[in-house]
C-alpha cells in the first residue's frame, strides 16, 4: 500500500508535463435573443476544465493546445446550450445568441459515472437541482426543499437538523444516506453521518445539488445504500461579484396555545473576485437566528394509543417528550411485586403471623402485578435549548496551474445549535466544526484531501440530565421507599382507592401537590419546571461530563481523506476508464463521556479503497453500459467487494426516450456509534456491538435474555426457560443487493417529461438493534439488580425492500410549468425476527408531491406552489415506537424582481396552512414559517 501514496504525485507531473502549446483561440460574444449581453455564461471546451466566464458586456476568449476537432460549449442556467464543433486550428471571432427554454431532462449531471451526461441517458436513477430550480423553490431554504424530489422522507427533528433519505430505513441518524459537498463527506465525526444542512453550503453559494436514489456505494464507497446527496458550490471564476439575501419570518404561531409567535431571521453573503486570469477567492457565509420548533409529545409510550393515560391515571407512564420518567420498577415482572409488598409491609413491622397479612399483602400485589412505576419526569421544553443559532462561514482560493488544471485551497467554520434523536433527546448547544479542504483538479485526474474536526461544545443528553435531576433532589432508592410507604398507608389503612392511593402515593413521593404547592416544608420536593431552582440544576448537571456523572457530551473526534482519481480516456481512443483510490481515518474521542474510548486514548480507525469504472457506448450511442466495482476494507471490519453494472438504451434517432437497468451491491460499515456507543441513559444501558465493549457487560458470561417486545424499558424479559440464554449475532458489514429498471422520455413535443422506475434490495447482511436483560440471580425473580441493555448486531435472515416511483413534468404555455411525482416502498420478510429485533424502516407506503408555477407570470413576477402528502407509517427507534400520522403541507411563494436595484423581494411560506406534523417519533412538530426574504445580486439578470 506504501507506494499507493506516490500515485497522487505521479499522476500531477504526467499532467503537468504536457505541452502547452495554443492550437486554437475564439473570442467573441454571447448575448439573448433579445441582443443584450449575457453576462456569467460558460464558455469552454467540452469534456475539459478549459474555458472562461463572460464578462459584464457577453465577452469572452477561450484557447486550448489540443488537436482538432475542437467543440466549443456555451451553456448558461436556463438557456439552451450550444456547441459549436471547429475543426481546423487558428484564431476566431464568433458570436453566439442563446434561446431561453424550460428544460426537461436535459440538465447535464455527473453524480452518476463522475462524468457529464445528460440526465435524460443516465442509466442511474438521478434528479437534479440547478439554480433556477433552487431559486424558485418555496420552501424557506433550500434543504427544506429537497422533500419535492421524488422518493425523498425529510425527517425534521428541530429547525435546523434535518435528515433527507430514499428508499426506506429512515431513522433519526440515517447512516445509510451519504451527503457529499464539494467532494467532502458532510458527516460530523464522531456522529458519523451528516446533520443536515447544520454545517453545509449558504444557500447563495449553492450552484447544483444532484441526488442519487438507491444503492451508490461502487462510487461513493461505505454508506451509500440508500442513495447519496452531491451538492456543489459556485466557482469563484464562474460566479464573480457580491450577493447578499436578508430574511425575516414568523412561526409557532398557536404552538404553545397562547396565541403569540416567534421570529425567524437569516443572513447570507457570497462575494467571490478574479484577481487574475490564474487566482479568484471567495468568502461566502450564513447566519441564522429562531425559536425552534417544539417537541410537546405528552402520549404515554406505555400506552401509545390511549388519550386518557398520563401520569396521574398510570403509574408507569413515560411521556414521549417527557424525560427522568423512564427511570421505572418492573413491578408486573413474575414475583417482583410480591417480594415489594413484603418488603414493604417489614417496614411497616406487620409480619406474617398477622391475621391481616395475607389480606393486606394480595391486595398489594392485585394493585402492582399488572404495572410498572416510573418517577415523576420533566417536559423537553424545560431541559433543552429552544434557541436556534447557527453560523457559517467559508474562505475558498482557486489559482489556475495552468488551462486545464485548477488547485483549491478551502476552508470552513460552522457552529449551531438544535435538538436531535438518538438513545434520548440532544441538545446540541455550541457545537463547531472545522473543515479544511485541499485539491488539484485536471480535466484526466483529482487527487484531493480533506480533514474535518468537531467540538461538541456544551452538548448534552436532555434525557440523562432528567434522570439526574431527579437523583439529585431525591435518589431513586428513597423516592420509591416513600412512594410505597404512602401507598400502603393510602390504601390498607386511608381506604382509598387503587387510583386515588396512587395520586397520594406520587404526591407525597414528590412532595407536591397536583397544583404545585409543597406538600412538606422540611422535606425535599422536585422542583418546578422553569423555576430559578430547577434551572440551575439543570444546568449544573448539563454542564457536567458524562463521565463525571452529569449529562455534557464531549466529543473531539475527526476524520480526514486522501484520495486520487485518473481518467485513461486520453490513452484509450475515448473509451472511459477511472482508477481511483481513498484512504479515510477516524479518531473516535469522547474522552470516555459517550463512547469505548478512554480519556487520553482515542479509539482510530482506518479505511482503505480502490475502484474502477469502464464506460462505452455502441449502436450509433444508443447502448452506453456503465461496468464498475469497488474495493473497501476497515481495519476492524470485513473487506467488501461492491461491483455495479447498468446500461441505458435510447429509442429512435433523437434518443428521447431511454430504458435504463442497473445491478448492483452496496454496503455499509457499522456507525461509529453502533460499534463503539457506551452510554447509560437513565433506564437501559446502549452498548455497541463491537466485541470489547459488550465483553464488559458480561454478555458472554452473565445470563442474558431477550425482551418480548421492542421497547427497552417496558417490554417484558423472556425468561420462562431459564435456561435458554439469548444467542448474540456478531455485527458486520450491512449489505445489499439492488436491482433497478427505469424509463425516461420526453413526450408531446418535448413539453412533458416522465421519469419511473421499479427497484427491488435485497439486504443478506441487515443490522438493527436487539434488546437484552440480564438477572444476575436467576432463582430470584424480585432481584432489583436486574439491568436491561441495547446492543447492535446482524441478521443472517435476509430482508427485501422493494418499491417504485413515477415523476411527471408538463410545460404548459405562457411559461406556466405543473408536474409531480408519486412513490411506494415496502418491506418484506421480516415475520421470522425476534421480536425485540428493530428493523427501523420508518417509511411511508405511498407519499406523492404536486407543483404549479411560472417564474415569469409577468416580467417581474412570479410563484410557485408545491404539495407534499404521505401516508401514515410506523417509527421503530431506539427513542421509541409508534405510529406517525399522516399529513399534508403546502408551501407557497411569490417573486417580485427590482431590476432597477439589482434584487429581487420574495414572499412565502412553508407549511402555510399551519397544520402541525411530525416527521418521526418524539421529534419536534412542525408548524407554518411564513417569512419575506430580500436578495441582491450585483450582477443581477
Amino acid at each position: 500500500m506504501k507506494s499507493i501514496r506516490f500515485l497522487p504525485i505521479l499522476i500531477i507531473l504526467i499532467s503537468l508535463l504536457r505541452v502547452n502549446a495554443q492550437n486554437i483561440m475564439i473570442s467573441g460574444e454571447v448575448s439573448d435573443e433579445n441582443g443584450d449581453p449575457l453576462f456569467g455564461a460558460n464558455a469552454y471546451w467540452l469534456n475539459s476544465l478549459e474555458g472562461q466566464v463572460t464578462d459584464l458586456n457577453g465577452n469572452f476568449t477561450v484557447s486550448s493546445y489540443r488537436k482538432p476537432p475542437y467543440v466549443l460549449v456555451i451553456s448558461y442556467v436556463g438557456y439552451e446550450t450550444i456547441q459549436d464543433t471547429i475543426k481546423t486550428t487558428g484564431s476566431f471571432k464568433k458570436d453566439y445568441q442563446m434561446k431561453e427554454i424550460i428544460l426537461l431532462g436535459q440538465e447535464v449531471i455527473v453524480s452518476a459515472s463522475l462524468q457529464e451526461e445528460s440526465i435524460l441517458h443516465s442509466s442511474a436513477t438521478v434528479q437534479k437541482l440547478g439554480i433556477k430550480d433552487i431559486e424558485k423553490m418555496p420552501q424557506v431554504s433550500f434543504y427544506d426543499g429537497l422533500a419535492q424530489l421524488r422518493e425523498v422522507d425529510l425527517n425534521t427533528q428541530s429547525m435546523t437538523f434535518k435528515i433527507p433519505n430514499t428508499r426506506g430505513f429512515n431513522s433519526n441518524t440515517n447512516y445509510r444516506f451519504n451527503q457529499i459537498i464539494d467532494g467532502v463527506n458532510n458527516q460530523a465525526p464522531g456522529l458519523n453521518f451528516a446533520a443536515g444542512n447544520l454545517f453545509g453550503l449558504p444557500e447563495l453559494d449553492v450552484e447544483s445539488i444532484e441526488l442519487l436514489n438507491g444503492a451508490s456505494s461502487a462510487l461513493y464507497g461505505a454508506g451509500g445504500m440508500n442513495g447519496t446527496l452531491l451538492i456543489e458550490s459556485k466557482d469563484p471564476f464562474d460566479y464573480q461579484g457580491l450577493s447578499a439575501s436578508l430574511q425575516l419570518g414568523a412561526l409557532n404561531f398557536d404552538g404553545g396555545g397562547d396565541g403569540t409567535f416567534d421570529s425567524y431571521q437569516s443572513i447570507d453573503w457570497r462575494y467571490a473576485k478574479a484577481l487574475s486570469e490564474k487566482f479568484a477567492f471567495k468568502f461566502t457565509g450564513s447566519a441564522l437566528s429562531s425559536q425552534d420548533w417544539i417537541a410537546s409529545d405528552t402520549r404515554d409510550k406505555t400506552a401509545i394509543n390511549d388519550p386518557n393515560s398520563n401520569r396521574w391515571t398510570n403509574p408507569g407512564y413515560d411521556g414521549v417528550n417527557v424525560y427522568g420518567d423512564e427511570t421505572s420498577l418492573p413491578l408486573s415482572q413474575p414475583g417482583f411485586a410480591e417480594g415489594i409488598a413484603r418488603a414493604s409491609l417489614a417496614g411497616q413491622g406487620i409480619t406474617p403471623d398477622n391475621p391481616e397479612y395475607n389480606e393486606i399483602l394480595n391486595t398489594i400485589i392485585n394493585d402492582f402485578s399488572d404495572e410498572s412505576l416510573t418517577r415523576t419526569g420533566f417536559s423537553e421544553s424545560s431541559l433543552v435549548n429552544y434557541d436556534v443559532n447557527n453560523l457559517k462561514v467559508s474562505l475558498a482560493g482557486h489559482y489556475k496551474i495552468n488551462k486545464s488544471t485548477t488547485a483549491i485551497l478551502a476552508g470552513t467554520y460552522a457552529e449551531g445549535q438544535a435538538v436531535y434523536s438518538a438513545q434520548n433527546r440532544f441538545s446540541i448547544d455550541d457545537f463547531k466544526i472545522y473543515n479544511l479542504k485541499g485539491e488539484i483538479e485536471n480535466e484526466d485526474f483529482l487527487v484531493r484531501y480533506w480533514y474535518v474536526e468537531e467540538d461538541a461544545g456544551l452538548t448534552y443528553d436532555a434525557g440523562g440530565t432528567a434522570s439526574l435531576i431527579n437523583e439529585s433532589w431525591k435518589p431513586t432508592e428513597q423516592w420509591y421507599g416513600d412512594y410505597f410507604t404512602n401507598y400502603y398507608t393510602a390504601r390498607i389503612i386511608g381506604g382509598l382507592s387503587e387510583e386515588q392511593s396512587h395520586v397520594e402515593a406520587r404526591t407525597a413521593a414528590d412532595n407536591r401537590q397536583p397544583n404545585g404547592a409543597i406538600r412538606d416544608g422540611d422535606a425535599p420536593s422536585i422542583p418546578v419546571e422553569g423555576s430559578p431552582e430547577f434551572n440551575a440544576l439543570r444546568d449544573s448537571i448539563a454542564r457536567l461530563s458524562i463521565s463525571e456523572g452529569g449529562g455534557r457530551v464531549l466529543d473531539f473526534s475527526a476524520s480526514g481523506q486522501i484520495e486520487a482519481r485518473y481518467n485513461f480516456s486520453r490513452w484509450l481512443n475515448g473509451k472511459d476508464v477511472i482508477i481511483g483510490f481513498q484512504h479515510r481515518h477516524y479518531r473516535v474521542d469522547s474522552d470516555g463521556t459517550i463512547f469505548f474510548d478512554e480519556p487520553g486514548d482515542p479509539i482510530r480507525i482506518k479505511q482503505y479503497a480502490v475502484y474502477g469504472q469502464y464506460t462505452d457506448s455502441f449502436m450509433d450511442d444508443n447502448l452506453r453500459i456503465n461496468i464498475s466495482a469497488r474495493w473497501d476494507k476497515d481495519t476492524r471490519l470485513n473487506e467488501e467487494v461492491t461491483p455495479r453494472f447498468s446500461l441505458s438504451y435510447s429509442l429512435g434517432k433523437e434518443k428521447k426516450q431511454t430504458i435504463r437497468f442497473s445491478a448492483q451491491t452496496a454496503f455499509r460499515y457499522p456507525s461509529i456509534s453502533d460499534q463503539w456507543v457506551d452510554l447509560f441513559t437513565g433506564a437501559y444501558t446502549v452498548v455497541g456491538g463491537q466485541k470489547e465493549v459488550q465483553e464488559q457487560y458480561g454478555f458472554n458470561s452473565t445470563p442474558t435474555y431477550g425482551l418480548t417486545g421492542n421497547d427497552p424499558i417496558f417490554s417484558t424479559p423472556d425468561t420462562t426457560d431459564l435456561s435458554n440464554t439469548i444467542h448474540i449475532p456478531t455485527l458486520k458489514n450491512e449489505r445489499v443487493f439492488a436491482l433497478e429498471i427505469g424509463y425516461r422520455g420526453l413526450l408531446l413535443n418535448d413539453r412533458l417529461y416522465l421519469d419511473a422506475n421499479i427497484y427491488r434490495n435485497l439486504y443478506d447482511r441487515f443490522q438493527g438493534s436487539q434488546l437484552l436483560y440480564q438477572l444476575p440471580d436467576p432463582e430470584d425473580l424480585t432481584d432489583t439488580t436486574g439491568v436491561r441493555y441495547q446492543t447492535f448486531v446482524t441478521t443472517d435472515i435476509d430482508i427485501i425492500n422493494w418499491g417504485w416511483s413515477l415523476g411527471l413534468d408538463y410545460s404548459l404555455p405562457n411559461n406556466y410549468t405543473i408536474g409531480g411525482n408519486v412513490a411506494y416502498s415496502t418491506i418484506e420478510n421480516t415475520e421470522n425476527l425476534d421480536e425485540s429485533f428493530q428493523t427501523n424502516f420508518n417509511t411511508p407506503r405511498y407519499r406523492f408531491n404536486l407543483k404549479f408555477g411560472n417564474r415569469k407570470l409577468t416580467n417581474r413576477t412570479g410563484f410557485t406552489i408545491n404539495y407534499h402528502w404521505q401516508e401514515r407509517f410506523l417509527w421503530e427507534s431506539t427513542f421509541g415506537v409508534g405510529k406517525i400520522p399522516a399529513y399534508g403541507n403546502l408551501d407557497a411563494a411569490v417573486t417580485y424582481s427590482l431590476p432597477n436595484i439589482k434584487s429581487k423581494l420574495i414572499v412565502g411560506g412553508s407549511n402555510i396552512l399551519n397544520e402541525y406534523y411530525t416527521s418521526s417519533f418524539g421529534s419536534s412538530s412542525i408548524g407554518g414559517l411564513y417569512y419575506v426574504k430580500f436578495v441582491y445580486d450585483q450582477f443581477f439578470r
